[in-house]
């Protein structure tokens, strides 16, 4: 092959259009992401859509399914395609599952606001969130407990430059529902995945003092990064629980 015929395939690749799915796919995934289409909304119909956009509904339908895929939307049989919330099951969305046994009974907890209030950047936090460490960070810390029992003490860390107002919420809200649902409700920015981090460390501290141990106990450690659209973190969680008699369930 000559450099020059080699050189005219490169430019014919360049300039070879996208497919026209792929270009619907990228238009219906902007309206998500840019709050046009809230989580939860029912999408417009296969046809309105193809009316839209010009395009036939064959395209619509594989630009759709492609979405469905990528976790931007889900389909209910006989109902229609809706634009998919925080992508964790809602019977997973109580933060942490405790559980005796695994055929046991999972642990009903309540949540306990302790504080949030606005520090300085830090590290790890802010690099795992992509956040210049001299932007202010909400810190909130919230304690889990089972028969009044402290099961998990955990701090999230969140952007106040996405977060605006978040300190202003009454500490009722944080216990009422998860962290999740109020942020997806109140800033439209669902939880399409998560990162987690396990070990152990010892009881140190607040922390001790919190879960009502000994400084010095053994505590599995979770450290969590959450992300929204575009792959963007926006929340990183320290975890500390106390597994004596109730271990962390995970259903993967």
């Amino acid at each position: 092959m000559t450099a020059r015929s080699g050189n005219l395939k490169l430019i014919r690749a360049i300039e070879t259009p996208l497919p026209v799915y792929y270009r619907l796919q990228e238009a219906l995934k902007k309206k998500i992401e840019d709050g046009n289409w809230k989580p939860g909304q029912l999408i417009p119909s296969e046809r309105l859509i193809a009316g839209e956009h010009q395009v036939s509904v064959g395209t619509v339908r594989k630009a759709v399914l492609n979405l469905v895929y990528e976790g931007y939307l889900y389909r209910i049989q006989g109902k229609g395609t809706y634009v998919a919330g925080t992508k964790l099951r809602k019977d997973s969305l109580r933060y942490y599952r405790m559980m005796e046994a695994l055929d046991g009974g999972e642990a009903e907890l309540e949540i306990r606001f302790i504080g949030l209030k606005e520090i300085q950047g830090f590290d790890p936090a802010s690099a795992l969130l992509g956040h210049p460490r001299d932007r202010t960070l909400y810190e909130l810390r919230r304690l889990f407990l089972h028969d009044g029992a402290p099961l998990v003490y955990c701090e999230s860390y969140l952007p106040k430059g996405i977060f605006r107002d978040f300190d202003s919420f009454p500490p009722a809200r944080f216990e009422k529902s998860t962290l999740y649902e109020m942020i997806e409700q109140t800033y439209g920015l669902p939880c399409i995945y998560n990162h987690e981090l396990f070990g152990a460390v010892a009881a140190h501290g607040a922390v001790a003092k919190q879960l009502g141990v000994n400084a010095g106990s053994p505590l599995l450690f979770i450290e969590m990064r959450s992300f929204t659209y575009k792959d963007r973190p926006y929340e990183f969680r320290r975890s500390y629980c106390v597994t004596g008699t109730r271990r962390v369930f995970a259903e993967i």
